[in-house]
């Protein structure tokens, strides 16, 4: 018998949680009521089922409410997008996104909206409208730039690109380019400055460096992702497990080891990147603005990469046909036989500390 998710990848980070995670939840689902995002109560379940409030707890453990919801509501924001414009590949799906296209566009250059915009960028407009008055020109235009680029290639690329493992003629150095993109870190690793209540100088930002260590941090993110998901959308969706099976002609379970021994190396890349750019010993002078800024950023990477190994293996485990939010298709509840752990089981056997703030009960969530 094949188990629903594989097996558990280790990752040399702490693992914490944000106490404030119901209210974040609250606060999103409240940004989504308002703002009339979810076009039907089923989508509203949908993105419930996604657990993003929890993936904004474990990324910034030490947030206040309020920013851990702002967070919450972003990434809620691009998971919308995903579902409304980029997973439905049809015409209607691209006209959709054209129009809304014409409307989100200008509020990611502003932070404001027209009056008769659509619900996405009204919804929009109201995350940018708190979060760009404390940043710089250089710092809005990079996170405009990296926000278009990461939505038409989400959008654009699933009307038209490939849908399975034999479908990338570049191969896997291709999916990883591509991947990085679609997956929507580097606006969210540009809004760790916000988070982190500073603003990294563009020297720092565009260094080299900096690029290696948040190439890494966006790597070992949306590979672990994949990782854990590969058993529940396969034939559904494509991920680097289904790439590298295809292109090195390998089974899938020499696959998915291949692709967890890759997530560790990425991780010793990270650390090694971080090593060069904090630097290795103590300094006995108090750190500057932009050191505290720049370790908190780090930080939230250390944060972001073992919350979302935590949080995507919680979901593929909750409901191995829906990792992630998402329910691969052909593969709803029940779908299959076969003897498995119960999962009270599975808890039992589970040695590991739950991390601080954990209060699985008012989530609706077990501790893993």
């Amino acid at each position: 018998m094949v188990e629903a998710h594989p097996p558990r990848i280790q990752l040399p980070f702490a693992l914490d949680r944000n106490p404030h995670a119901p209210d974040a939840e609250c606060r999103l689902l409240d940004w989504v009521r308002r703002h009339e995002v979810c076009p039907s109560p089923d989508a509203e379940q949908r993105l419930i089922a996604a657990r993003l409030s929890d993936l904004a707890a474990y990324t910034y453990p030490d947030a206040d409410p309020e920013l851990l919801g702002l967070y919450a509501q972003f990434i809620g924001w691009q998971y919308l997008v995903s579902e409304r414009y980029a997973d439905v590949v049809d015409e209607r799906a691209t006209l959709a996104w054209e129009h809304a296209s014409a409307q989100v566009e200008p509020v990611y250059r502003s932070g404001r909206v027209e009056a008769g915009a659509g619900a996405m960028a009204r919804a929009l407009a109201d995350i940018l409208g708190r979060v760009y008055p404390s940043m710089s020109a250089d710092w809005r235009d990079q996170f405009v730039d990296e926000s278009l680029r990461t939505l038409h290639r989400v959008v654009l690329w699933s009307a038209t690109g490939p849908r399975t493992g034999d479908d990338y003629v570049g191969g896997v150095d291709a999916y990883i380019r591509h991947r990085r993109l679609v997956g929507g870190q580097f606006p969210c690793l540009l809004l760790d400055e916000y988070m982190a209540g500073g603003e990294l100088p563009a020297e720092i930002r565009h260094r080299a460096r900096y690029d290696d260590i948040r190439n890494a941090a966006a790597d070992v993110v949306s590979w672990t992702s994949d990782y854990y998901a590969s058993r529940a959308t396969v034939g559904a969706t494509t991920d680097l497990v289904d790439v590298l099976a295809h292109h090195e002609h390998v089974g899938r379970e020499h696959a998915e080891t291949a692709v967890a021994a890759r997530i560790q190396d990425r991780v010793a890349d990270f650390l090694t990147a971080r090593r060069e750019l904090l630097g290795g010993g103590r300094s006995t002078t108090p750190p500057s603005e932009t050191e505290l800024v720049l370790r908190r950023c780090v930080t939230a990477m250390h944060h972001r990469m073992a919350g979302t190994e935590s949080w995507a293996w919680e979901n593929t485990r909750s409901n191995p046909t829906e990792a992630g939010g998402r329910r691969a298709a052909g593969t709803g509840r029940g779908a299959g036989t076969g003897l498995h752990v119960p999962e009270y089981v599975e808890d039992l056997l589970d040695v590991r500390g739950r991390p601080r703030g954990w209060d699985g009960g008012a989530a609706g969530h077990r501790w893993p």
